[in-house]
């Protein structure tokens, strides 16, 4: 067996390894979005103005929604204020290029699988002639 066959399936399965943990990383991302647009469309859709906000560990604290503006985090610490339409529109263009990203790592572990199948033929039929 070649040992830079072998080095070079090593490097493409940790190659492997790392795409699967941005692929789970993106798709939590994509369901956090999921999540904060469906939220925006209730207090969108609330008419008592009341709500309960998540503190976070599923601990809610019950407020009154005085403001439809948000205060959305646009990056390096900057605030902007935003309505619900134009958070749920920044929500949903994230979510696209999230998923643009995704499809990409898809491929791109396509593509790896199928060059670890072929060394692994090759090695294999490699080690028929010997025998």
């Amino acid at each position: 067996m070649n040992q830079e066959q072998l080095i070079k399936i090593q490097l493409m399965e940790q190659e492997v390894n790392q795409l699967n943990q941005q692929l789970q990383l993106i798709e939590e991302n994509i369901r956090e979005f999921g999540e904060l647009i469906s939220s925006l469309n209730e207090i969108e859709n609330n008419k008592n103005k009341d709500i309960l906000a998540n503190l976070g560990k599923r601990v809610y604290l019950p407020v009154e929604i005085k403001d439809n503006n948000l205060i959305v985090d646009v990056g390096k610490g900057n605030f902007v204020k935003k309505t619900i339409s134009e958070t749920k529109e920044i929500a949903n263009n994230q979510t696209e290029k999230l998923t643009e990203i995704k499809q990409e790592i898809m491929k791109r572990l396509e593509v790896l699988q199928e060059e670890i199948n072929n060394l692994i033929v090759e090695i294999e039929k490699e080690q028929s002639k010997k025998k």
